[in-house]
């Protein structure tokens, strides 16, 4: 008897007890938060027709210009450098015919746009792309990379700003809404540079130790490099619903940082399948966007299904984390009052 009352009393204890959504879950409400706003896919849509019928990027003339001193200065290569010089006068060439309006967007947080247009040497095939904003100066460079940042972080902060206020059921415009997209872009700011700097003042002399490795021991320094990778990944993966802290819980950029920490090593497992998923959804709607890109109506459908199904991923991980931060907070203990 009371082995069964036992019994009775913990189901009766489990069913009082939300569980956990599960990752379809997740990605279901980030999709259905987006039907309510239709303004998110517009906008999302805009940015991606403006980046698909807009000028491309190119600095060509500087990469022709780097290609030309390394070859003078290797003006005597032996047989291995010169396979090395090749190498990099090929990688030179592709990069100039690459649109750098994608890689140079550095505040970018809108989901990329990914077509065959903005692979790597696209502006040399016909038809894919019209003239390009040919950049031949490291000033014009420097002014076109801040120009860029600067369209482009105003246009991502309204995005996540409306996602967020999407998935928490907010009104779509709410009282205080400068204010609250002056938060986030300043802690946006805050958390890129604080990037920035990590990766500068540890990443450069690991990669540097790992390439003075490399010279003396290609397998050690193989090794090293894969190491400083998989360390890359993971810290990554851990820092990486930092804007989702930001957006959803009004943090500064050092407590956002520690949130998306605390929120990934409670839920690693739910994060990564989180990850793997959206990675399968987004890398697998590609080939569609591919097929589609031989016309200009088949650029714009894929200009709507690429922000369609951006626009869900990242609600989705608005979603995630409310719920797996909610789930934290029932789980701490009441302190009594003393």
């Amino acid at each position: 008897m009371w082995y069964n009352s036992e019994v009775v009393f913990i189901r009766i204890q489990s069913a009082s007890m939300p569980q956990s959504a599960s990752v379809i879950d997740t990605l279901g409400e980030g999709y259905r938060a987006i039907h309510r706003r239709p303004a998110i896919l517009l906008l999302a849509l805009a940015f991606n027709l403006v980046l698909l019928f807009s000028a491309p990027v190119s600095f060509a003339p500087l990469f022709d210009r780097l290609d030309g001193f390394l070859t003078r200065l290797a003006s005597d290569p032996t047989a291995a450098d010169g396979v090395v010089q090749s190498q990099i006068s090929t990688l030179l060439q592709e990069l100039g015919q690459t649109d750098l309006r994608q890689p140079l967007a550095l505040l970018n947080v809108m989901p990329r746009f990914v077509i065959p247009r903005f692979a790597p040497g696209a502006l040399a095939s016909d038809g894919i792309a019209g003239p390009a904003i040919r950049v031949s100066s490291i000033p014009g460079a420097l002014l076109a990379i801040m120009a860029i940042n600067l369209v482009v972080l105003p246009i991502g902060v309204l995005f996540l700003t409306l996602v967020g206020a999407a998935v928490r059921g907010e009104p779509p415009w709410p009282r205080g809404m400068g204010r609250t997209l002056a938060h986030v872009a300043v802690a946006l700011l805050g958390a890129m540079t604080i990037f920035l700097a990590v990766g500068l003042i540890l990443g450069v002399p690991l990669a540097f130790a790992a390439g003075l490795l490399l010279a003396l021991n290609e397998g050690l320094g193989a090794l090293a490099f894969s190491l400083l990778f998989v360390v890359a990944v993971w810290v990554q993966i851990y820092i990486g619903f930092t804007n989702e802290a930001i957006v959803m819980s009004r943090l500064g950029p050092l407590r956002a940082i520690q949130a998306s920490f605390n929120i990934v090593r409670r839920n690693l497992w739910g994060t990564i399948g989180l990850l793997l998923l959206s990675l399968l959804i987004a890398r697998g709607t590609e080939v569609i966007w591919d097929l589609l890109s031989g016309t200009t109506a088949g650029l714009t459908a894929a200009a709507l299904g690429s922000a369609y199904i951006g626009a869900g991923l990242s609600a989705a991980r608005m979603a995630f984390y409310r719920e797996r931060l909610r789930r934290m907070e029932e789980r701490q203990p009441v302190r009594p009052r003393v």
